[in-house]
C-alpha cells in the first residue's frame, strides 16, 4: 500500500513538472468558444472584430472563436440571451440596455451583460451636398435621409439627435441604407443627407461621397450637445477638426458614443482577461488597420460606460494600474 502511494506521488510530481515544462499556466484561459457580434458589412466593426478574435485565438490556442454580423441593439440583446457571448456596442446603447430604457423598455433590464473594454469614440457626421441649400438640421424635414442601417446603434443615436431638433423618423423621408448604398445613393442624388449621429471616423460612405461630390457638414449647436449629453448616458461632447473631409474648412461640433466590447456575465474570468489583454497588446496595430481606432486610447479601455465591468477585465486593468 505504501509503495502504491509513493508511486502515485511520484507520478503526480512528474505530471506537475511536465505541465511546467510545457509552459501551461495553471490559470490559463480555459477551452471556450467565443461568438462575437459585429455589424453588417461595410463598416469597421466587422473587420476589427475578426482581427480581435483571431488575435485572442493565436495567444490562447485552447480558445476558439468566430464573428457574427448582427449589429446595434441586437448585439446587446443576443449577448444577454446567450446567443453570442461577446460583441461590439455603443456606450449609450449598453447603458440603456442595462437600465431597460428607450429601445429596451419592451425587454426590461438586460442584466446579463458586462463591460470588457472601451476601444474608440464614434463622432457625429451629418453630410449634405454643398449646393443643396441645406444649412441646418431643421431643414432636413421632409428630405430623403439615411440615419444608418436599420436596427444599428448608429440609427439609434441618429434618432436622438433628430429628436433634439424636434424631428423624428416620420418627419423625414427615412432610408435605412447599408453603408455601401448610402454613399452610392448620395452621389447619385437619390438621398439628400447622410445623417450619422455617431459613426466610425472617417466614415467610408462619406469618404466616397466627398471624393465625387462637393459636400457640406452640419454641426450640432452647443445647446443640443448639452441636452444630448445630459439625457443619454454614454454620450460625450466631441469636435471633428477642420479638414476632416475634403472641402470641410471649419470645425464640426457634435457628440460621440464610445465603441465598447461587452461580454456575457457567464464568460469565465480567464477568458475575459485574455480578451482585454489581447486588445491592449494589439491596440496600435488595430489603429494601423482601422483608422477609427486611432481616436482611441489604451487607458480609456477601463472607462466606466454605465454597466458593470467583468471581473476578468477588472483584474487585468488593476494589474495595469488603470483601475484601483
Amino acid at each position: 500500500m505504501l509503495v502504491k502511494k509513493s508511486l502515485s506521488i511520484i507520478l503526480l510530481c512528474g505530471l506537475v513538472v511536465a505541465v511546467g515544462a510545457l509552459g501551461i499556466a495553471p490559470r490559463a484561459a480555459q477551452a471556450y468558444d467565443i461568438r462575437w457580434g459585429t455589424a453588417p458589412a461595410g463598416g469597421v466593426w466587422q473587420a476589427l472584430g475578426a482581427a480581435m478574435v483571431e488575435d485572442v485565438i493565436k495567444a490562447n490556442p485552447q480558445i476558439k472563436g468566430s464573428t457574427m454580423p448582427i449589429g446595434g441593439a441586437a448585439n446587446v440583446i443576443a449577448t444577454n440571451t446567450g446567443k453570442i457571448n461577446a460583441a461590439f456596442s455603443f456606450s449609450t446603447t449598453a447603458a440603456e440596455a442595462w437600465q431597460g430604457i428607450e429601445y429596451f423598455k419592451k425587454y426590461g433590464k438586460l442584466g446579463n451583460i458586462r463591460e470588457l473594454a472601451v476601444i474608440f469614440p464614434e463622432p457625429t457626421q451629418i453630410v449634405v451636398r454643398a449646393d443643396s441649400g441645406i444649412n441646418q438640421i431643421s431643414q432636413l424635414k421632409g428630405k430623403k435621409v439615411t440615419p444608418g442601417p436599420k436596427g444599428s446603434a448608429i440609427a439609434v443615436v441618429s434618432r436622438y439627435v433628430l429628436a433634439a431638433y424636434g424631428l423624428d423618423f416620420k418627419s423625414i423621408d427615412t432610408r435605412f441604407l447599408s453603408f455601401a448604398e448610402a454613399g452610392k445613393q448620395f452621389i447619385d442624388g437619390h438621398i439628400d443627407a447622410i445623417f450619422y449621429g455617431a459613426m466610425a471616423y472617417p466614415a467610408p460612405p462619406i469618404v466616397n461621397a466627398a471624393s465625387q461630390r462637393k459636400i457640406k457638414m452640419l454641426p450640432l449647436s452647443k445647446e443640443v450637445i448639452a441636452k444630448l449629453v445630459k439625457e443619454h448616458k454614454g454620450l460625450e461632447p466631441y469636435t471633428l477638426p477642420k479638414g476632416c473631409y475634403a472641402g470641410i474648412n471649419s470645425e464640426m461640433p457634435g457628440i460621440i458614443a464610445n465603441v465598447v466590447v461587452i461580454g456575457s456575465k457567464d464568460m469565465p474570468d480567464e477568458v475575459a482577461y485574455a480578451i482585454v489583454k489581447s486588445i491592449d497588446k494589439n491596440f496600435d496595430r488595430y489603429g494601423k488597420m482601422v483608422r477609427a481606432m486611432r481616436l482611441g486610447k489604451r487607458k480609456d479601455m477601463a472607462k466606466d460606460v454605465g454597466i458593470p465591468m467583468h471581473p476578468g477585465a477588472i483584474k487585468y486593468y488593476q494589474e495595469k494600474g488603470w483601475l484601483k
